[in-house]
């Protein structure tokens, strides 16, 4: 995918970038209510467990860093954050529980996208390329890529995403805690997107080596959920 002007004129990329705030809604809502299970009885009073996309708004995740990503070529996608009291929670597997919780629910919202785009489902002409699509069609096809996407970013082991929460209860308090306060945080994670948009092998590898066997093993075409994520958010494939 390289790094084009996104298309911020065409009703498509801000359907997309709707759709893109409910799933994060859903995301943190997903961290909230499993950490309201595993024994954060605060979450709640705290508009934790709302549908609310303010409740979730974030200066760094929902503001800093998508400028950091248009600047760079990217799409500006905000992010949000929902705060769990770890000390209330029963134990070291419900904090990894509600870390993953987020991830999970972003993959379920690819599912329910992606499968109507399989042949069989008879939504999809399989004889028509992406620019031949339905609006509805590239606008599911662009969302499930970008969920799927977020998923596998979500899950890599760098502070303060959910991929390093999940494993951060078993490691020594001390490195816990000097990885998760800033400065070293915000470093590593800025200069960890840095690095994903300024360096296009790692977006292939992460597209072609985790996302496409996924993808595939559901039975539908990688190729065309990325040219429907260019059409749909860059405005040509």
């Amino acid at each position: 995918m390289p790094l084009l002007a996104v298309a911020m004129d065409q009703p498509l990329f801000w359907a997309v970038v709707i759709g893109w705030v409910l799933s994060v809604t859903l995301h943190e809502f997903a961290h909230g209510l499993v950490g309201h299970l595993g024994g954060d009885y605060t979450i709640k009073e705290r508009g934790g467990l709302t549908l609310n996309p303010l409740q979730y708004i974030d200066p760094v995740f929902s503001i800093v860093v998508p400028t950091i990503l248009l600047l760079l070529g990217g799409i500006p996608l905000p992010g949000g954050v929902t705060y769990i009291r770890n000390d209330l929670l029963r134990s070291r597997a419900w904090e990894t529980a509600v870390s993953l919780a987020g991830p999970a629910m972003n993959f379920l919202i690819f599912l329910a996208l992606a499968l109507p785009l399989h042949p069989s489902a008879g939504w999809v002409d399989p004889r028509a390329i992406v620019p031949q699509w339905t609006t509805a069609q590239i606008f599911c096809a662009a969302l499930a890529f970008l969920q799927l996407f977020s998923v596998i970013l979500n899950l890599i082991p760098i502070p303060p995403l959910d991929g390093f929460q999940a494993i951060a209860p078993y490691l020594n308090p001390e490195t816990r805690l000097k990885l998760i306060t800033p400065p070293t945080s915000t470093f590593l994670f800025i200069g960890f997107f840095v690095l994903l948009f300024t360096v296009p092998r790692i977006t292939t590898v992460i597209v072609w080596k985790i996302m496409d066997p996924i993808i595939s093993a559901i039975g539908v075409d990688t190729n065309a959920l990325i040219n429907a994520y260019n059409v749909a958010l860059r405005g040509s494939m």
